[in-house]
């Protein structure tokens, strides 16, 4: 009996445990599928004759994937798009001068895109780069890359990742490249290359010493490769997997391990600047390109060096997002931010403007009116704010606006650093009166100062009152 009751009890925790098991996988299968990214594995077939590329791109997409069609941005010279799925379906669509890639409502299922692109090419050198179309929603883990060569017989493609291999044959020469993370960058040159490897990074030179070059190779990292070509021969450039410069320098060490931290994180391939965003927070130094460069300049505009730090500690997460980041502002400075949500809708050079997410209150009334913080400085909708205080404002012309109170005559000028008092100027540092992002707001220093109120932050509200 003893035996029975303690087998027919094993066999239950055994049969909850399978149950719970197989819950708890639905449960991660539908979270995956409602965070809207899919991670895939992809492959490029490049055939290359005369300057033009032939490429063939062949993504299979797991059981997750949404049945929404994906946006798809080709690369500027790209032409002669296709895209056909398993069955030899067309799945490229266009809607409002975009391509999106459709009918992937059958699981699993796997697409070939296609298209073709001219590059200039040099008698020594020809640089592919940014060649590659992005999908939206989706996060690429590994790439594999096979090119044939059918005229550049006398040089060599170098790529950014660690695994590459060529063979020259009679009519082609033959390379295929591997590596994590997105397309590598591509270059071609001739020479005879001294190479020097370490477990994370690969330096290729045609002049001087290679034990120069020893602290190239000294990064280590659990994950993440780059190469870096030491060339005359090429423009210099810095990409994820791939650096060309022209000489050796500490500055370049530095871009090495920046480059290595960036590999290190995981995002939409759509949104990899934020990446590079990311990393240059943690090392405190603007970014490259110029849409992460913005972004970085806003941040530091806008956070002062106690909340900019906050944000550096924050920033270890491996995922990057837009929601990560603009929940991170939030969290640091106590507004709410929507800079990195408009950053991806295609808003070009947005204001990190944020706004407080709480009631206004003007003597004990709550008041729809906007209060943000814009450049470490406090802002409240103007003139709204002055007439919820039954003072009244007029505006006697195109941004500017005359007000009494107390005796008192103000005249402010939008966007001016001086307002007049009883017909007398007064230069400020700052301008009290300013139109941000299409609507007026004045500085809540000066709020308070000329209308004789005081702002007080509350846990759930902001107070305005005036003062005893």
């Amino acid at each position: 009996m003893r035996r029975f009751v303690f087998t027919f009890g094993f066999l239950m925790i055994l049969v909850s445990s399978v149950i719970l098991f197989f819950q708890w996988m639905g449960f991660t299968t539908e979270s995956a599928g409602e965070s809207g990214v899919v991670e895939v594995n992809q492959s490029y077939s490049i055939i290359h004759k005369d300057g033009r590329f032939q490429v063939t791109q062949s993504i299979h997409f797991p059981t997750t994937i949404s049945s929404d069609p994906i946006l798809i941005h080709w690369p500027v010279e790209a032409e002669d798009f296709a895209c056909k799925d398993k069955e030899e379906n067309n799945c490229l669509t266009k809607e409002n001068g975009e391509f999106y890639v459709s009918t992937l409502n059958r699981d699993p299922q796997e697409i070939t895109i296609t298209y073709s692109m001219e590059r200039s090419m040099k008698a020594d050198s020809v640089q592919l780069r940014d060649w590659y179309p992005v999908l939206s929603d989706v996060s690429t883990i590994n790439t594999d890359i096979q090119l044939t060569e059918k005229t550049l017989r006398n040089g060599k493609w170098i790529s950014g990742y660690q695994s590459s291999s060529n063979k020259k044959l009679d009519y082609i020469d033959y390379y295929f490249f591997s590596g994590r993370g997105e397309p590598s960058d591509l270059v071609w040159t001739t020479g005879a290359w001294k190479e020097r490897r370490s477990s994370n990074v690969r330096v290729l030179t045609e002049e001087g010493d290679l034990a120069e070059f020893d602290a190239f190779a000294s990064f280590e990292s659990d994950e993440g490769f780059v190469t870096v070509i030491i060339t005359k021969k090429l423009k210099p450039f810095q990409s994820p997997h791939l650096i060309v410069m022209s000489n050796a320098s500490g500055e370049q060490v530095k871009n090495i391990r920046k480059n290595l931290m960036y590999q290190a994180l995981s995002s939409r391939d759509e949104e990899a600047w934020l990446k590079e965003l990311v990393v240059g927070i943690q090392d405190n130094e603007p970014p490259y390109n110029s849409k992460p460069a913005w972004a970085y300049k806003q941040l530091k505009e806008g956070l002062n060096p106690l909340q900019w730090d906050d944000l550096k500690q924050k920033m270890n997460n491996q995922s990057v997002d837009t929601i990560m980041l603009d929940d991170a502002v939030r969290k640091v400075t106590g507004f709410t931010s929507t800079f990195f949500a408009e950053s991806v809708k295609g808003k070009e050079n947005p204001k990190l403007i944020l706004k407080a997410n709480m009631p206004i209150m003007i003597n004990q009334k709550s008041r729809k009116l906007s209060y943000i913080s814009y450049k470490q400085k406090e802002f409240i909708q103007f003139p709204e704010a002055v007439q919820a205080l039954d003072i009244e404002v007029n505006e006697i012309g195109p941004g500017v606006y005359l007000s009494k109170v107390n005796g008192k005559t103000f005249r402010f000028y939008e966007d001016e650093d001086y307002f007049i008092n009883n017909e007398e100027n007064y230069g400020l540092l700052v301008k009290p009166v300013q139109r941000i992002e299409g609507s007026i707001y004045m500085d809540i220093h000066w709020f308070e100062k000329l209308f004789d109120v005081e702002v007080i932050k509350q846990d759930n509200a902001i107070e305005i009152a005036k003062e005893m």
